[in-house]
């Protein structure tokens, strides 16, 4: 956002030097001709116009812009000034010269508009050249590309531009630019990251209204203005982009910023895969999630304008979010990707690019489908979570802020398989996101086996023929590479059958009848607590490996304490698929 607004300005300036040159011909380029053939008088001053931008534009820069324009139209008596089909392209020979000087900026930009509208020029201002007032400004399809490539001679720039507000930084000749109001109607904005050689970000349909826009030393620390406007409307619909391995599509319907107000709404925000299953499963080489994510309504509140548009650092009080649905599906039949050890939420969190704080993440009625294609059985699994609610909080990144409060904290409760409450907290230590150190506490209450089949007989291998889950509990404590701590799982008259592949019935499953007899006489315990005995609360260990991701790490340490609990070996809890 902040290129925008420096663009938008960049604008205004050009086409105020018109006036200058116009009404008191006071700005001298070092040469321009031009082309009076164009011209419909004598006095036809047009043309001259146009020339002056052109040399303004090219000595500004260093010769690294060229400026073409179709058509100006000042209007004098009405102190107003039109100019259409516009833009300002780098060039190529000058782009060549500078960076082999080392005074080649990171971004470039490639810029074009249809039409321009200034009014309101007060000739007072005029005999100032360190102030500027004007009316309106309007700029009607925009078209923006940034081209940004990090260069190394740069880097000294970018550390002065990192202790510098946005003012300290646009304005340099003049003191203050006061608009009343500033328009950008059906806007473009395209992103090229020529770094990382990623595919460009295309946000279409923007529409940007400012109202009492202020640039000078007095409103350069005003935390309640946006863009140094005190009050703004930006929105922009429709935006989509691919992720760089090309499966997903990112889609927004609209982002919606308004000020006063000090909130960012996003509605219909989606990451949705390319492909179907199948398409999708051919992509891979190695064993990999498919997700679709659906958020109806998100709402970042009470940000820090200051802190966004200068240090571009996203600072929240809170974040509301409505009704979001994850679909995640995984095919085991696929060989084992390699997991890197450092894809804990509290480690990517720490990777984020810019400072990151969000006080309070509140989470309002949302659903998990989670399902497993399982090879031995030919058949898929499914988990259901619904009525997701709950609260996260110290999201963040800030160094500062994490001395003070280390933990990010995750609190949900939810229905497991549509009627079953759950409760779940996570800690995580900012602290020592290194090492991925966390902690995790679990209940849930009674769970009747009809509900559990669904999903452990394609998933386990096993269903449950009797008996009540009364209820379970878990802590666990784990980094990057272990985890232990202590589960309890309590039920009666539990008696479970083993399950096999139907060879003779494709798509059917069958049960191991004699090894389920004698498992369930030799090794099952069928209650918990035994008769005239307390609960049995076991260990929780699982030593982590290179295929095992965080939520697998977390059910796969549970797993082994329900093997325990009910009398199984834990290595049924690493299968081979």
């Amino acid at each position: 956002m902040k290129k925008i607004y420096l663009i938008l300005l960049g604008i205004i300036v050009i086409c105020i030097g018109a006036y200058f040159y116009l009404r008191f011909r006071v700005l001298k380029a070092k040469d321009f001709k031009p082309e009076v053939s164009k011209a419909r008088s004598v006095t036809d001053l047009r043309p001259a116009i146009i020339a002056k931008l052109q040399q303004m534009v090219k000595d500004g820069s260093d010769g690294l812009y060229y400026l073409s324009v179709e058509k100006v139209e000042p209007h004098v008596l009405t102190s107003s000034f039109d100019m259409a089909n516009a833009s300002i392209i780098p060039d190529s020979q000058a782009i060549r010269k500078l960076d082999s000087a080392q005074k080649l900026p990171d971004d470039l930009f490639k810029i074009s508009f249809s039409k321009l509208h200034i009014t309101g020029l007060v000739i007072n201002d005029f005999l100032s050249t360190d102030h500027l007032s004007l009316n309106q400004v309007s700029i009607t399809d925009p078209v923006i590309e940034v081209y940004h490539k990090k260069r190394a001679y740069n880097e000294r720039q970018r550390e002065m531009h990192a202790n510098s507000t946005l003012y300290q930084r646009i304005m340099k000749t003049m003191r203050s630019i006061v608009v009343n109001k500033i328009e950008l109607i059906n806007g473009t904005f395209i992103n090229h990251d020529l770094t990382k050689k990623k595919s460009a970000n295309i946000i279409r349909e923007i529409a940007i209204h400012l109202k009492d826009v202020r640039i000078d030393s007095s409103t350069q620390y005003d935390q309640k203005r946006f863009l140094f406007a005190k009050k703004a409307h930006i929105v922009t619909t429709n935006f989509s982009s691919r992720t760089p391995d090309s499966l997903y599509m990112i889609k927004c319907g609209s982002i919606d910023i308004a000020v006063p107000g000090n909130d960012i709404t996003v509605l219909n925000f989606e990451i949705r895969p390319r492909l179907n299953k199948e398409q999708f499963e051919k992509h891979l080489t190695a064993r990999e999630e498919m997700y679709d994510v659906k958020i109806p309504n998100f709402t970042l509140n009470n940000i820090s304008w200051w802190e966004l548009t200068n240090n571009e650092s996203v600072l929240a009080k809170s974040a509301e979010i409505n009704s979001p649905t994850l679909n995640v599906f995984l095919d085991r039949s696929l060989p084992f990707r390699k997991v890197k050890p450092n894809t804990f939420p509290h480690q990517a969190l720490m990777k984020i690019p810019i400072p990151v704080s969000v006080a309070d993440i509140n989470i309002h009625h949302g659903s998990v489908t989670y399902s497993e294609y399982n090879p031995g059985m030919e058949k898929t699994g499914t988990i259901y979570l619904d009525e997701i609610n709950g609260k996260a909080t110290n999201f963040t990144n800030i160094p500062s802020q994490i001395r003070l409060h280390p933990l990010f904290t995750v609190k949900i409760n939810a229905l497991f398989m549509r009627n079953i409450p759950m409760n779940t907290t996570f800690n995580f230590d900012l602290a020592k996101y290194k090492t991925g150190n966390f902690k995790m506490d679990f209940d849930i209450g009674k769970m009747d086996s009809s509900n559990l089949n669904k999903f452990i007989g394609p998933l386990g291998e096993f269903m449950i023929k009797k008996g009540t889950l009364q209820k379970g509990v878990a802590h666990i404590e784990g980094d990057n590479f272990k985890t232990s701590g202590k589960g309890e799982l309590l039920y009666r008259d539990l008696y479970v059958v083993g399950l096999k592949k139907d060879h003779d019935k494709p798509n059917n499953i069958k049960k191991k009848s004699i090894t389920s007899f004698l498992g369930n006489v030799l090794l099952v315990k069928n209650n918990n607590p035994s008769k005239n005995k307390p609960p049995r609360m076991v260990d929780l260990t699982f030593d982590r490996d290179s295929k095992t991701t965080f939520l697998s790490f977390v059910w796969k340490t549970m797993l082994t304490g329900i093997l325990e609990t009910v009398g199984l070996p834990k290595s049924f809890a690493n299968k081979p698929y």
